[in-house]
């Protein structure tokens, strides 16, 4: 999130980020979008690959860094599934266009969620996080 992005955010707008995750107790991966704004709330919608499960949900930062680059940024978002799981992810952003987050279903089942400005990017790293718990 570079500065183009940061100073909206701060006067109160949203951003929105294409999100890849991982329910891995299925290893059912999900795509969809999510939109943050400082203090304000935006709204996560994520569906899996196979269109059968559809989650949405509400997102916030809570917490920017100090200085002139979003790197750092914190927050969390809750969803509501319609096969009946509940979530929740915090999230910090790591590059100036993107990042990751973890989070527990209501059955105490981990979620991964990897965001970026770019699709391909969140996909990418979604991707990676997958070869990497193959060679694990």
């Amino acid at each position: 999130m570079g500065l183009w992005i940061v100073l909206p955010v701060l006067a109160g707008c949203t951003e929105t980020y294409a999100v890849a995750g991982l329910f891995e107790a299925g290893h059912d991966p999900f795509f969809g979008s999510v939109s943050v704004g400082m203090g304000q709330a935006g709204t996560l919608e994520v569906a899996s690959q196979s269109g059968r499960v559809q989650c949405t949900g509400a997102s916030k930062v809570m917490q920017l860094p100090s200085g002139y680059s979003g790197i750092g940024a914190q927050g969390s978002a809750t969803a509501t599934c319609n096969d009946g799981r509940t979530f929740k992810v915090d999230f910090i952003q790591t590059t100036e266009s993107g990042g990751r987050g973890q989070g527990i279903d209501d059955q105490g089942n981990v979620i991964r969620i990897y965001f970026d400005l770019s699709e391909g990017l969140a996909r990418s790293m979604l991707d990676q996080h997958r070869l990497n718990a193959l060679v694990q």
